[in-house]
């Protein structure tokens, strides 16, 4: 299986990633065919929403990535 040789951590961040992608995707699809469906309605917002959504979770993925990283460095004596 694909999540044989992986940590619990590294299933439930991909997972994690996962569902907020497919999330995001069917926001934007959804937007997208209501633009088509009814062009008078503003979109702003959810435009505005999906990109706080994406932000957010960029952010905490690359915090995550980076804690690991700094943790697997101390773990090995590299750090200073």
């Amino acid at each position: 299986m694909i999540f044989e040789k992986r940590s619990a951590v590294d299933v439930v961040v991909i997972l994690m990633a996962t569902m907020v992608a497919l999330t995001i995707l069917l926001a934007t699809v959804g937007i997208i065919v209501a633009r088509i469906l009814h062009p008078e309605l503003d979109m702003t917002k959810g435009g505005e929403a999906i990109l706080g959504v994406i932000t957010t979770v960029v952010g905490a993925l690359v915090g995550f990535v980076g804690g690991r990283a700094v943790g697997k460095n101390e773990a090995n004596g590299t750090s200073k």
